[in-house]
C-alpha cells in the first residue's frame, strides 16, 4: 500500500467545496463527529492528497484549490480556515452548452484535454473525481478517456453513463484502473432515506403502493436542474433507484422540482408514502427532511476514493459492484440499499 492517495477534482464546486475541507478536517483528527468510516481498506482519511483541480469558471482558475472552492457561484458553508493547499485550479474542458438560465453566471474559460493529461501525468494522480454539473454528457465522457490516457482511477458523481457503459467499464478494465458511478447518492440525502423508509416498511409488513419524493433547494446543482430535459432526466434516474428497492411493482416518482436561491447549498425534501397494514387498513406517512448537499456528499466521497484506490491495488478492475452499489443511484448491477452498504463493508471497511 502507497503513502498516499493523490486526488485530483473536477469542477470547483460546492460537493469539491465541502469534500476538500472534510478532508483537512478529518486529517487532523478521524475521532472527530460526522466521519461514517475512519478506515476503508487499511487508508485513512490523512492518506489523502489532493494535487489537482480542474474548472472551465474564469473566477476561478489561477486561484489555490483552498480559495476557490469559496467563490462565487459556489455556497456551501464554510466550517474551517485552510491553509494553502498549493494547488492551482488549472482550465478543465466542455464540450456540452450550459442550459439558457446558467450561462449569465459564468465566464468560461476552457483549456485543452492534453494540458489536462500532463497535468494528471506530472501530478501522479491516483483518483480523478468527476463533480461538474449534471448534464454535460460529452465533456464527462472526454474526462473518462482523459482518466484512461493519464493512468487514472476514475470516479463519476454525476448522472452521464460512464460506469453504468459496459463499454467504458472495459475500457478501464483493459488498462489496469477502476471506475466507479453514476450519479452519487448522498449519504442521508433525498434517495437513501427513501430507500430506507420504504426498507422499513416493508420489512414491518406493510404493502406499498405508492410514493413521491419531491426536492427544493438552493446552489447551482439545484439551478441546474431547472433545464427540463435534465430535471426529467434526474427524476427518470432517481425513480428507477427507488422501484427496485422492493420487491414488487408500486407507483412512485421522485426529482426536483424547484430552486430557491435563498436555500443556498440547503436542501428540503417532501416524502409521501401510501401503504396497505392488516386488514387493509390505510397506512400514511408525511415526512420532510432537511440537509445540505456538499456535506451529505462528503461521506461517500471519501469512501469511495478510498474503496477505489484499494480496488486497484488488489487488482479488482473495472466497475467493481460493491464500490458503485454502495455510492451511486445508476448502476450496472442495481442492489437494495441495505444489501449495498452490507457489501461494501465485507470487502472495504477495516
Amino acid at each position: 500500500m502507497s503513502d498516499k492517495i493523490k486526488v485530483a477534482l473536477i469542477g470547483v464546486g460546492n460537493s469539491a467545496c465541502t469534500l476538500t475541507q472534510g478532508m483537512g478536517y478529518y486529517s487532523e483528527d478521524d475521532s472527530r463527529n460526522g466521519l461514517w468510516h475512519k478506515v476503508v481498506g487499511g487508508y485513512r482519511v490523512k492518506d489523502l492528497e489532493l494535487v489537482g483541480a480542474f474548472d472551465v469558471d474564469s473566477k476561478k482558475i489561477g486561484l489555490d484549490l483552498s480559495e476557490a472552492i469559496f467563490s462565487k457561484p459556489n455556497v456551501a458553508e464554510k466550517y474551517l480556515d485552510l491553509k494553502p493547499l498549493n494547488v492551482e485550479v488549472k482550465r478543465g474542458i466542455l464540450y456540452d452548452e450550459f442550459p439558457h438560465h446558467l450561462k449569465n453566471s459564468l465566464d468560461v474559460d476552457a483549456g485543452e484535454p492534453d494540458d489536462i493529461v500532463d497535468a494528471l501525468k506530472s501530478s501522479k494522480a491516483d483518483v480523478l473525481v468527476n463533480l461538474i454539473l449534471s448534464g454535460l454528457d460529452r465533456t464527462s465522457k472526454a474526462y473518462a478517456e482523459i482518466a484512461i490516457e493519464s493512468k487514472c482511477c476514475f470516479i463519476n458523481a454525476t448522472p452521464s453513463p460512464i460506469a453504468s457503459d459496459k463499454a467504458f467499464v472495459e475500457e478501464f478494465k483493459e488498462a489496469d484502473l477502476v471506475v466507479a458511478g453514476d450519479d452519487l447518492m448522498s449519504q442521508f440525502g433525498g434517495t437513501a432515506f427513501h430507500k430506507g423508509v420504504l426498507d422499513f416498511m416493508h420489512g414491518r409488513g406493510i404493502k406499498i403502493t405508492r410514493s413521491y419524493q419531491l426536492d427544493v433547494g438552493g446552489g447551482t446543482e439545484t439551478l441546474n436542474t431547472l433545464d427540463e430535459d435534465i430535471k426529467f432526466m434526474k427524476r427518470e434516474m432517481k425513480t428507477r433507484a427507488i422501484s427496485m428497492e422492493l420487491p414488487y411493482e408500486f407507483e412512485t416518482v421522485t426529482g426536483t422540482t424547484d430552486y430557491v436561491d435563498y436555500m443556498r447549498n440547503k436542501r428540503t425534501s417532501y416524502y409521501w408514502i401510501q401503504g396497505d397494514g392488516f386488514l387493509g387498513s390505510p397506512i400514511m406517512v408525511d415526512i420532510y427532511l432537511r440537509t445540505s448537499d456538499g456535506p451529505n456528499a462528503g461521506n461517500i466521497l471519501l469512501d469511495v476514493i478510498r474503496a477505489v484506490k484499494v480496488a486497484k491495488d488488489r487488482g479488482e478492475f473495472g466497475a467493481p459492484s460493491e464500490i458503485c452499489g454502495y455510492g451511486f443511484k445508476n448502476t450496472l448491477k442495481p442492489v437494495k440499499l441495505k444489501d449495498a452498504h452490507q457489501n461494501f463493508s465485507l470487502r472495504y471497511i477495516g
